[in-house]
């Protein structure tokens, strides 16, 4: 119909009754047919105790495969600037090879560390982000030295946070898990960093080492 009903204003199109055929109208579809319903799983950090490190520019050769936090910080330490990241790896095995992923998302899970007390934005902008780990790493030896390779592909930004205690609940990392999908031989886990790592500012969240199991 018109928008506007008033004499003089048309539209003429065919009809498929009209002695022509090739002007009969016609209506295109476009769709993708699933040959099972979507699955929904939820995943703690690979291993049976979870597999997530800490790792320390100041102690650059040193291993915290079991530190309860999860880190993104830029300090000092008796005067010394010292940087620290967070790794984490979930086991994807049961995601079949192609699967298109819908959505994924991970919670993270902040409270005030005996070690590293609390969300800091003290300097500035705390603002982190989580990348693609693209070489292995083993939980009880990596360190800041031998730390994997990671790419920005995809990397997703957590903004900078309100409050000392603030959780950060189902951030979307869905395109992060297709690339792990797409590219198994070549993704191991998320990796957790400042976007600017100058002192003082830090996001503390709770490691799967942590005392508290809500908190994982």
């Amino acid at each position: 119909k018109l928008v506007t009903e008033q004499f003089y204003r048309k539209m003429i199109f065919a009809s498929s009754d009209n002695s022509d055929p090739t002007l009969h109208p016609k209506l295109e579809v476009t769709y993708t047919e699933n040959s099972q319903s979507d699955d929904c799983i939820s995943l703690k950090p690979a291993g049976s105790e979870g597999k997530d490190a800490y790792i320390d520019s100041r102690l650059n050769n040193n291993n915290y495969g079991n530190h309860i936090d999860f880190p993104a910080i830029s300090w000092t330490n008796g005067g010394t600037p010292v940087d620290a990241r967070g790794l984490i790896d979930f086991d994807l095995s049961s995601i079949p090879n192609g699967a298109t992923i819908s959505s994924a998302n991970l919670s993270l899970y902040s409270y005030d560390s005996p070690a590293n007390n609390t969300h800091s934005t003290q300097s500035g902008s705390n603002e982190s982000i989580i990348s693609r780990v693209t070489n292995s790493w083993d939980e009880n030896t990596v360190t800041w030295d031998n730390q994997p390779s990671f790419s920005s592909q995809n990397q997703v930004s957590l903004p900078a946070s309100t409050n000392s205690i603030q959780d950060y609940l189902n951030i979307d990392v869905t395109y992060l898990v297709q690339d792990m999908i797409n590219d198994p031989d070549n993704s191991f886990g998320f990796l957790l960093k400042l976007v600017t790592e100058q002192f003082y500012r830090k996001m503390i969240f709770a490691s799967s080492d942590n005392s508290d199991p809500t908190l994982h």
